[in-house]
């Protein structure tokens, strides 16, 4: 895998055990027919590849994926506009409460684990910030990169009010505060990924499945927060990148679940292909997206006490 792979000195490396059970599709039901599913634009590159992988396995199952933000994923899946979506985040209290209200019958499966990943230019010299340092800097309260003068003001780029990488910022970092009055609103990763890599005082925020084979083009940040240190060597504090081991473990404080919610009834497609994300070959997928499979049997190893930089 050579997105995210630690290298020979790394803390830690993740890998996948082929050997447990497979919760794959046992009826020609589930794998038959066509299925559109709302994906939140975060991790669309990653499910797209799952469905790919779903139908090449499945010659007669054809799966829509459409890319859109989570918000109108969600509030079409209210609506019973769409059946399923998958998003990179949890139902939030509002969204449950229509649904409970309507007295709306769905299901939620975990299917991964994902995380949003800090960038800068990559010739910006800044390799880690405390989690209070991106919330001075996201917020407006420092302007200027710190320990970099040349860098000037910060140039925030944020994804749309409505991403799910928008709403986990606000509840992990902000913690109720505003964007700066000076942030800019990009919508689509890609396009907010291209403003920072041509852009050198930038800093923007995207999912890591946004990342596969371009992480090199950017400086991702590692962020560290207080009382999290990987073992008894290191000290408490340190900095950890989005990489799938301190993914995993937690040691990265910006996690986020890729969850697929449904409400089929029936034993069609829709089961179908959920069972496939959950199984051998989807959550393969997953990993070599960059993202942590959580239905399969992970094993980290330890290499070294090193702290990853």
């Amino acid at each position: 895998m050579k997105h995210f792979m630690l290298p020979a000195s790394a803390f830690l490396m993740l890998l996948l055990l082929l050997a447990g059970c497979a919760r794959e599709p046992g009826s020609t039901t589930l794998t038959k027919g066509a299925l559109r599913i709302d994906c939140d634009e975060a991790i669309y590159p990653a499910l797209r590849l799952v469905a790919e992988e779903f139908h090449s396995q499945y010659p007669d199952a054809r799966v829509d994926v459409r890319s859109v933000e989570a918000r109108e994923a969600t509030a079409n899946f209210v609506n019973d506009s769409v059946h399923v979506i998958a998003i990179a985040r949890s139902l939030n209290a509002e969204e449950r409460n229509t649904l409970a209200a309507a007295k709306t019958w769905f299901e939620e499966y975990h299917v991964a684990q994902s995380a949003i990943a800090i960038l800068a230019h990559k010739d910006n010299p800044v390799k880690e910030l405390r989690v209070g340092q991106l919330d001075s800097i996201l917020s407006g309260s420092v302007t200027a990169w710190p320990g970099w003068k040349p860098g000037g003001n910060v140039d925030i780029v944020v994804s749309d009010v409505n991403s799910s990488t928008n709403e986990v910022l606000r509840a992990l970092v902000l913690r109720g505060k505003k964007f700066a009055l000076s942030a800019s609103i990009i919508a689509g990763s890609g396009n907010l990924m291209e403003h920072v890599r041509s852009t050198r005082n930038a800093i923007g925020v995207a999912n890591v499945a946004w990342l596969k084979g371009a992480d090199q083009e950017f400086r991702v940040i590692g962020l560290s927060r207080p009382g999290v240190a990987a073992d008894s060597t290191q000290s408490i504090g340190k900095a950890y990148s989005p990489i799938q081991g301190y993914i995993y473990k937690g040691y990265y404080p910006l996690s986020t679940p890729v969850n697929i919610y449904t409400r089929e009834l029936n034993r069609d497609i829709s089961l179908g292909f959920i069972s496939f994300a959950n199984g051998v070959y989807g959550q393969k997928v997953f990993l070599n997206s960059g993202l942590v499979p959580v239905t399969m049997p992970v094993r980290l190893i330890q290499l070294t006490s090193e702290q990853v930089k």
